[in-house]
């Protein structure tokens, strides 16, 4: 059965696309509260009875965006330089540090997963101008050697 391999891997997929959503809404809210992300993850985590796996990975995104989050700023602001970062939304500028962090640092994830999931959550969460901005930003990184 051809089906087969591909539901084996839609619980991963899935749980991707949860840590990227639970890290997206932690630090969300520390664009409102700086230095709150890890204190936001914590509570959102054991609200949501979020498995452990999912934790981790959020955990990962939200830590590596505090990390590097002038470098991701940056890269930002190379592949959108028509909009000031300081001037995206919040949330479309939440989801490309998450998303760059990952395509750029981590090497857990398959950067295709990571950039699928982040134009969805732009789709989801800030509207079809920001889906084009996200998919457009990921796209030019990829294509310029920044992601696997």
């Amino acid at each position: 059965m051809t089906a087969s391999p591909r539901r084996s891997k839609r619980p991963r997929a899935a749980a991707g696309l949860l840590a990227r959503r639970l890290a997206l809404l932690a630090l969300f809210e520390d664009e409102f509260r700086p230095g709150s992300g890890q204190a936001a993850l914590e509570r959102l985590s054991n609200e949501r009875s979020i498995p452990d796996e999912v934790r981790e990975h959020a955990a990962g995104i939200v830590r590596g965006v505090d990390e590097h989050r002038a470098d991701l700023d940056a890269r930002i602001a190379v592949e959108a330089p028509l909009i000031p970062v300081t001037e995206l939304g919040r949330v479309e500028r939440t989801i490309l540090r998450s998303a760059l962090y990952e395509v750029l640092y981590s090497a857990a994830t398959p950067s295709g997963e990571t950039m699928r999931d982040a134009v969805s959550l732009a789709r989801i969460y800030a509207g079809d101008a920001a889906r084009r901005l996200v998919n457009g930003v990921l796209g030019s990184v990829s294509r310029s050697g920044g992601g696997a």
